[in-house]
């Protein structure tokens, strides 16, 4: 190929070549490396994670156990066996339902370790085999000794006559100074599948991505260079030119021409100019669609995240006849600060919360997140409501740079009386919605929204539901959804739209009847605030089998 002088040009390496090498290394290097930290980040959350619900778990057994248990273990004789069998069951229904393989407490006779509380997997129910009260525990872990000497928690991984676990040893000091261990296992069986499964995954996703990064690569690579090689030889042909340089720049492009041996320095002598400007116009408008496509898939993720952390399958409960929960959440952006949760805390306590967080969008979104995480941490430990309230308040106010805050109304129902505990942090008074058909408001204790003061006293209040009364929860963005004129839809809207609904009574469609109203009364105007609406119908206290 001939120079502007008229020389022959010398080919070296050429840019395709070169390009597709640094792209060969830097995707083998990036590939290698998001594969290591996929992997160990997987592992240590799932690690992680694991011992949460371990020391989750033991706490649990603790509030299961009753007060004064321990004290009254003496030998083989001091515990009735019909108590024994009685909390046997407890821990058996809690070890089943959450995943673990036994959740027990060890108490130690001189240099024996003894078993004087624990549950049964379901074979061993099955086969009457479940563990005896004061059953010798003599393939005992050495750790499990050591939390015994000096009252330290810890987890240990190991193999018994029972199979292989990951477990924790809490040891607690009784009244009498004596020390019983309260423990949790999880099969290892279920973790090595799950890091093999988290290995493969990263393994995987690395090579998908080489693999796909290469082939974007090769497309990418030829298509700059495909058109450079057919626009320098367009060039050198061309009588007319579009884009004339004077002398310096024909100078300038002759240097660069020279001190390149690719198809870099043939662009340089003729179109130099045109194509900065068009690779910076081009550039300008790839960033600008890659970042909004970047958010706008980031926002449907988060959207989908969000969605995922509040129960969404209704009927939530079918084998219950004392209750009917229905709930629907619709944010005014693609990710909101409203929030509901339920779930019971034991056999007949459901507990239930209903929340809006200040503002809206991805930062509401976040403090919401948080919020719902704190409660489902903090009231499964079965202590007043009040009390659950401050301690979340404390952890909300002490990290918020951002100083937002929530409301709340959270509640505990205890099914077999109907009387629901009940605080407040600053949100809207729920309705009730009697069997009768008569629809009132609850007259509420006061308190202050979370997240503002970290010292703020919440107080516990109470009131029964009957059988067959509803109790309906909802946030700001339905009572004061806004129509064309400016409207608001109010609460006395929401006790009409309330009464409407009891003709066909449900928690769905007290809650679907209720939003429907509100659409109705907005018609097209956009939706101003997140809506959130909790319905909990009380249907009388559930006959247990004889």
């Amino acid at each position: 190929m001939a120079t502007l002088d008229g020389t022959q040009r010398r080919h070296r390496f050429g840019l395709k070549p070169q390009l597709l090498l640094l792209l060969l290394m830097l995707n083998l290097m990036s590939a290698t490396i998001y594969t290591a930290v996929l992997y160990g980040t997987d592992r240590a959350e799932i690690m992680t994670g694991i011992d949460q619900r371990l020391t989750a778990a033991a706490n649990a057994v603790r509030e299961m156990i009753p007060a004064g248990y321990h004290d009254r273990v003496a030998g083989p004789d001091t515990i009735p066996q019909a108590e024994y069998r009685m909390i046997q069951d407890r821990l058996s229904r809690f070890a089943n339902d959450s995943g673990f393989t036994y959740v027990y407490t060890y108490m130690k006779f001189g240099d024996r370790i003894r078993t004087v509380a624990t549950s049964a997997t379901p074979e061993e129910i099955a086969a009457g085999a479940e563990t005896k009260y004061f059953t010798l525990y003599d393939t005992a872990p050495a750790k499990l000794y050591r939390s015994f000497a000096d009252g330290r928690v810890r987890f240990d991984e190991y193999s018994d006559s029972f199979g292989r676990f990951r477990s924790i040893y809490r040891p607690v000091t009784d009244a009498d100074g004596r020390v019983h261990v309260i423990g949790a296992d999880i099969d290892l069986a279920r973790l090595d599948q799950r890091l093999h499964d988290a290995l493969v995954k990263s393994i995987s996703i690395g090579l998908v991505l080489f693999a796909f990064s290469m082939a974007v690569g090769w497309i990418l690579v030829s298509r700059i260079v495909a058109p450079l090689v057919r626009l320098t030889s367009f060039t050198r042909n061309m009588e007319t030119r579009s884009f004339q340089a004077d002398t310096e720049e024909m100078a300038a492009m002759q240097q660069i021409s020279d001190s390149r041996g690719d198809e870099v320095g043939s662009l340089a002598e003729a179109m130099a100019a045109m194509i900065a400007r068009l690779q910076r116009y081009l550039v300008e408008v790839e960033e600008a669609t890659a970042a909004r496509e970047r958010v706008e898939g980031e926002l449907s993720a988060a959207r989908d995240i969000q969605a995922g952390m509040l129960p969404r399958v209704f009927p939530p409960f079918p084998d219950r006849s004392d209750l009917d929960v229905f709930a629907l959440l619709e944010p005014a952006k693609q990710v909101g600060g409203d929030l509901y949760d339920y779930f019971f805390i034991d056999q007949d306590r459901l507990f239930f919360v209903v929340g809006d967080v200040a503002g809206k969008g991805v930062p509401a979104a976040l403090f919401m997140a948080m919020t719902t995480t704190l409660f489902k941490a903090h009231a499964v430990i079965g202590a007043p409501i009040g009390a659950i309230m401050e301690r979340i308040n404390r952890e909300l106010a002490r990290d918020n740079p951002g100083e937002m805050f929530v409301t709340i109304f959270a509640g505990i129902l205890d099914l077999r009386t109907g009387v629901v505990d009940y605080s407040d942090g600053g949100h809207e008074a729920p309705f009730i919605v009697r069997a009768d058909g008569s629809v009132e408001r609850l007259e509420k204790h006061q308190g202050m929204a979370l997240g503002v003061f970290n010292d703020v006293p919440y107080q516990t209040g109470s009131f029964p539901l009957g059988r067959g009364d509803a109790l309906v929860l909802f946030t700001d963005g339905v009572s004061e959804a806004t129509a064309a004129d400016d409207a608001l839809f109010t609460t006395a809207r929401i006790a009409d739209a309330l009464a409407a609904a009891r003709a066909e009574f449900s928690a769905r469609c007290i809650a679907e009847g209720l939003a429907e109203s509100v659409r109705a009364f907005v018609g097209t105007v956009p939706q101003s605030d997140d809506i959130a609406i909790l319905a909990v119908c009380y249907e009388g206290a559930q006959e247990k089998l004889s």
